[in-house]
């Protein structure tokens, strides 16, 4: 009961942030697993990267052009995103500044870690190449911005 209200939370607040049309959050939130392209474009709307009225291959194309691109290459569009590619670019996008191997190496397996050792992602289910489900991706979004907008960077 808890998931349902928290992402009927999350979707209502990801509505209002980043205005993205109800239709396109509601086959996101439809799936069972998230997509590379419409998760990256939901992180640059939401770092403000990217217009609110852009489309989800638009997010695949501006990942690409970021220094993290290399590894968005190696997943199609409509690959589902792995959990240390997604906090890899959630971190990139928003600055996060993490410990000294995700500093230095900036690699998805370093980026899940820094997101368990934040406590965003349970210590339980803290594997880099597992694929997250939509609300999971919306979750992930509302800490860093939280986290951001607090100062603590």
């Amino acid at each position: 009961m808890k998931k349902i209200v928290f992402a009927a939370v999350l979707l209502v607040l990801s509505i209002s942030i980043w205005g993205q049309s109800n239709e396109l959050l509601d086959q996101f939130l439809g799936r069972d697993t998230a997509d590379v392209e419409t998760t990256l474009l939901l992180i640059a709307q939401a770092s403000g990267q990217l217009p609110l009225d852009t489309l989800p291959e638009d997010g695949y194309a501006w990942a690409l052009e970021q220094k993290f691109g290399r590894h968005v290459r190696k997943l199609s569009p409509e690959d589902p995103i792995t959990l240390g590619l997604y906090y890899l670019v959630l971190f990139k996008s928003f600055h996060v500044k993490g410990g000294g191997m995700f500093n230095t190496f900036g690699t998805p397996r370093y980026a899940a870690l820094e997101a368990g050792f934040k406590g965003f992602v349970e210590p339980s289910s803290l594997y880099t190449d597992r694929t997250m489900p939509p609300y999971e991706v919306l979750t992930g979004i509302t800490y860093v911005t939280e986290e951001t907008a607090g100062g603590a960077e």
